[in-house]
């Protein structure tokens, strides 16, 4: 099949597909299948780049496509009843956005900007769905990828209605902190006011926040672009996340967390 596949492309077209595989094969969604499948799949891509302050994805327009970010950060957002905007989700590599465009003349639920200069992977919306239709095991992890999201956004709604404002800054310097010379280091990727919109905060929250956490061990470097924590599991107690959530699956644990 594959052989048939790929028989009329000419070898740049085959040489992106390759490249594109490359980079699907690594990404949470597809990191299971087969190399036939992540090809077959790649062969329905394209590369895309959008500059800092793009909208990628509009609201309500009709859904055609997924992208998979590759390198940059996106925020998703929505606008109430009154027409102000509202931070949903801020996400970064490797994280897919744009489902609704498996739905058959579906719409985009959501708008998606980019934080960023971003690279992303663009899926074709309709081929996708043909080809999930033709492979019910990849169509079933698919939907336990996206069953996944959805209750870590759930995750995320709990956390905004039972922790403070520097409990859940706390978790996500945990979440991607890494052990470094007897203390834990996070980069900041983003800028603080991207992050407050995230964690549901305003800027002058989280400047308050950071203040608080300071008090425990966690400091700014680097302009603020690193955060030391000097003891990682105070700090997650004092978060009020539980032992196991701490221990079991380590760095996972807290990126589930948050």
């Amino acid at each position: 099949m594959q052989s048939s596949l790929f028989s009329t492309m000419d070898d740049a077209a085959m040489n992106d597909v390759e490249r594109i595989s490359g980079v699907l094969r690594f990404a949470n969604y597809f990191r299971t299948w087969p190399q036939e499948d992540i090809l077959e799949l790649a062969s329905l891509c394209q590369w895309v780049r959008f500059d800092t302050d793009t909208m990628m994805i509009s609201a309500d327009e009709p859904a055609s496509a997924l992208y998979l970010i590759v390198n940059g950060h996106v925020e998703l957002s929505f606008k109430d009843q009154d027409g102000k905007d509202g931070v949903i989700d801020l996400l970064g590599n490797g994280q897919l956005v744009g489902e609704c465009a498996l739905v058959p003349d579906g719409c985009y639920a959501v708008s998606v900007r980019t934080l960023e200069a971003t690279t992303a992977v663009r899926i074709d919306g309709a081929g996708f769905a043909d080809f999930l239709a033709a492979h019910f095991d990849r169509a079933l992890t698919m939907m336990s990828a996206m069953t996944e999201r959805l209750c870590q956004m759930l995750r995320q709604a709990e956390e905004l209605k039972c922790r403070s404002a520097a409990q859940r800054l706390g978790i996500y310097f945990l979440a991607d902190a890494v052990p470094i010379d007897g203390v834990h280091e996070t980069p900041l990727t983003i800028e603080k006011s991207a992050l407050a919109r995230k964690l549901g905060m305003t800027s002058e929250t989280i400047s308050r926040a950071l203040k608080k956490l300071s008090e425990i061990g966690v400091s700014q470097h680097a302009n603020g672009h690193i955060i030391r924590i000097a003891d990682a599991e105070m700090l997650a107690d004092w978060c009020g996340l539980s032992g196991n959530d701490a221990k079991e699956g380590g760095e996972d644990a807290f990126k589930t967390a948050v």
